[in-house]
């Protein structure tokens, strides 16, 4: 059988694809480690459950793949899409890819959209989210929507996670704040602006559905150290119930009601492999809330990714 190669693979979010590759059945072949980034060319890693080089990228080492995985960030990846051979599917998992990267396909949504041969992206986790909560109410005919997405630490990598811990035990051991390169100040406790705001996450969104929402969206950086949340406020054509947009969601297996909705934290949603969201609340305009939550390295990232390819072979 065709081989797979994984791109870039040390970050977090190429740790949770290999992981997740090698747990799943149906990819009983050859799995190749690649970079084009001098650090991590000869770092090892986990493949698995057992340890793996990375090896320096060259054209020819994509002969005999038929599915190449793109991690890390989009420039490193960008120079590398003109090398993909004839008939194989590309897709890039860099949350800073765009729609000119490739076709923007979240499982579950829009998964006709992807076709083998080629290059295909795992949107940004926010667009991965909103796609799953939006999709299943097409039907009740929404007119408008408004998002705040609170995203994680781990959506700037390790460096995100270790800035983080480090400002926390500062301030709880009272040593003072260490330097911040990656957040640029303190996020510890804390909320700051993202540049994530700068990405045409409403574009991807609306491939993704392929309908044209009015969609007011805003992305906050948090001091947490997983998974992503949004407060979604949603206007429809109708008045429907909040039972019934229960019963649209009960619809869609990539959805699931918390199990203890008014207490419903991104902490519950790390490592799970669906959205988790809580009680829907109608408010005095007749308008209706939506909280929910969704590991970005999971159901954002990893599976997204290997679930467009599973449906295409």
């Amino acid at each position: 059988m065709s081989g797979i190669a994984i791109l870039h693979p040390t970050n977090l979010l190429g740790k949770e694809l290999t992981e997740t590759i090698a747990g799943r059945g149906r990819h009983r072949r050859e799995v190749r480690l690649l970079s084009t980034i001098p650090e991590e060319v000869g770092s090892l890693t986990a493949l698995a459950d057992s340890p793996a080089l990375v090896s320096a990228y060259e054209p020819d080492s994509l002969r005999g793949i038929s599915t190449v995985y793109f991690c890390g960030p989009i420039a490193a990846n960008r120079p590398l899409f003109g090398d993909l051979p004839a008939g194989t599917t590309g897709v890039v998992l860099s949350p800073d890819a765009t729609t000119e990267d490739g076709v923007p396909v979240v499982a579950g949504v829009n998964t006709e959209a992807a076709h083998p041969g080629t290059l295909m992206v795992s949107p940004h986790p926010a667009v991965v989210l909103l796609a799953h909560l939006l999709h299943p109410l097409r039907e009740l005919a929404p007119t408008s929507a408004v998002a705040h997405v609170i995203q994680p630490a781990s959506l700037h990598d390790t460096a995100g996670l270790d800035e983080l811990f480090e400002q926390t035990r500062g301030i709880v051991a009272m040593t003072g704040q260490p330097r911040s390169p990656v957040f640029g100040s303190q996020l510890a406790f804390n909320l700051l602006p993202t540049a994530a705001d700068a990405l045409p996450l409403g574009t991807s969104l609306r491939h993704v559905l392929g309908v044209d929402l009015p969609l007011a969206l805003h992305v906050t950086q948090g001091g947490i150290f997983h998974s992503l949340s949004v407060s979604l406020h949603l206007r429809f054509a109708g008045s429907p119930s909040a039972q019934a947009v229960r019963k649209a969601f009960n619809g869609h297996p990539w959805l699931q009601h918390a199990e203890h909705p008014k207490r419903l934290g991104p902490i519950d949603a790390a490592a799970h492999d669906k959205v988790l969201y809580g009680n829907l609340q109608k408010d005095a305009t007749g308008g209706l809330w939506i909280w929910a939550v969704m590991d970005n390295l999971t159901r954002g990232g990893a599976l997204n990714a290997v679930e467009i390819v599973e449906a295409i072979q």
